[in-house]
C-alpha cells in the first residue's frame, strides 16, 4: 500500500503490462502526457533495471550523481544505477518508456550491459534502428497502438538474439526481492549451490551491477516503501527491521541512495498525505 503520489498524478503517469511473449523480459511500459505551467522535477529511485524513454515533445534533463544530461534525442537509454535520478520536464510532456526486468535487457543488447551503468545516452543513431521505430510511432493515434508497435519491435530483436540468460538469473533476482534485499552473498551461494565467483559473473554479465550492490538497492527500495506507507512504529525500528544494526549506518545508506535523510523523506510523505487527506494512490 502506498499513499497518493501527487507528482505522478500531475504528470499524467500510466502503466501498461507487456504481452505474454515479453513478460519474462519486460517489467512494464509507462507513459506521461500532460501540460505543465513551470519546470517540474521528479526523483526516481533505482531498482537495478534499465530502460528507454521515447520522447514525443520537448527535451528534458536528467541529473544523476550531480551530472546533468540534456536529453534532446527521440530515444534515450536510461542505464541501471544505484543513484536516484532527477528528471526535469518543462511545458509539455509526452513520452513512453520501456522498463526491462532486472536481467531482462541482456538478450536485447549487443553492448556489454555493465557498460551502460550510470549512463543516460541519447540514441538518435544506433544499431537499434530507432529512427524507423519513431517514424512508425508518430503515426499512431493512442498509447495502445504505440505499445503494439514497440512490442513488435522488441519481439523482432528478441527473435534474432543469440544470447541466453543463465538458468539462475531470474530466480536469484526473485529470491533477493523476496528477502527484501536483506541477504548476504554467502546465503545466495548456499541457496543456489553456486560459488561467489559464479554469482558475480552472472550479475556483471547479465545485470551490469555487482550482486552486493543489487541487494543494497532492493533493501533500500523496501525501506522507501515502508516509509511511504506511513505505517511504521518509528524510524529506528524501520532501520532494524530492514537489516541495519545501527542508526548511523541506516541514515548514511539512505542518504546515499535517496539524497535525503529517512526523517526528511518520511516527514515530507506525511505532510503530503495530510494535505491530501490521506487519499491513496494505486498504479
Amino acid at each position: 500500500m502506498s499513499y497518493f503520489n501527487k507528482d505522478l498524478e500531475d504528470i499524467g503517469f500510466k502503466l501498461y503490462e507487456p504481452c505474454e511473449e515479453l513478460k519474462a523480459y519486460i517489467y512494464n511500459y509507462w507513459s506521461i502526457k500532460n501540460k505543465i505551467d513551470t519546470k517540474k522535477t521528479n526523483k526516481i529511485l533505482s531498482d537495478g533495471s534499465l530502460g528507454f524513454t521515447i520522447n514525443f515533445s520537448n527535451p528534458y534533463e536528467i541529473t544523476l550523481n550531480s551530472k546533468e544530461t540534456y536529453c534532446d534525442a527521440k530515444v534515450v537509454l536510461n542505464g541501471q544505477t544505484k543513484y536516484a535520478s532527477f528528471i526535469t520536464f518543462e511545458k509539455y510532456l509526452d513520452a513512453i518508456g520501456i522498463r526491462f526486468k532486472v536481467g531482462g535487457a541482456y538478450k536485447f543488447f549487443d553492448e556489454e550491459i555493465s557498460s551502460l551503468c550510470d549512463k543516460n545516452i541519447n540514441y538518435d543513431e544506433s544499431f537499434w534502428d530507432f529512427d524507423s521505430l519513431y517514424k512508425d510511432l508518430i503515426t499512431k493515434q493512442n498509447n495502445s497502438e504505440k505499445i503494439e508497435v514497440i512490442e513488435q519491435f522488441l519481439i523482432n530483436r528478441l527473435n534474432t538474439s543469440k544470447k541466453e540468460n543463465s538458468k539462475y538469473t531470474f530466480d536469484i533476482v526473485a529470491f533477493i526481492n523476496e528477502c527484501k534485499g536483506d541477504i548476504s552473498i554467502e546465503c545466495l551461494c548456499e541457496q543456489f549451490s553456486l560459488n561467489k565467483r559464479q554469482i558475480e559473473r552472472i550479475f556483471k554479465k547479465e545485470i551490469g551491477l555487482s550482486a552486493k550492490l543489487f541487494t543494497r538497492i532492493i533493501r533500500m527500495r523496501n525501506v522507501r516503501d515502508s516509509l511511504s506507507s506511513l505505517e511504521i512504529e518509528n524510524l529506528t525500528s524501520t532501520g532494524y527491521n530492514n537489516g541495519f544494526f545501527d542508526q548511523a549506518h541506516f541514515i548514511k545508506e539512505f542518504k546515499s541512495f535517496m539524497n535525503e535523510t529517512p526523517k526528511s523523506y518520511y516527514q515530507n510523505k506525511l505532510s503530503m498525505a495530510r494535505i491530501l487527506n490521506f487519499k491513496k494512490f494505486e498504479i
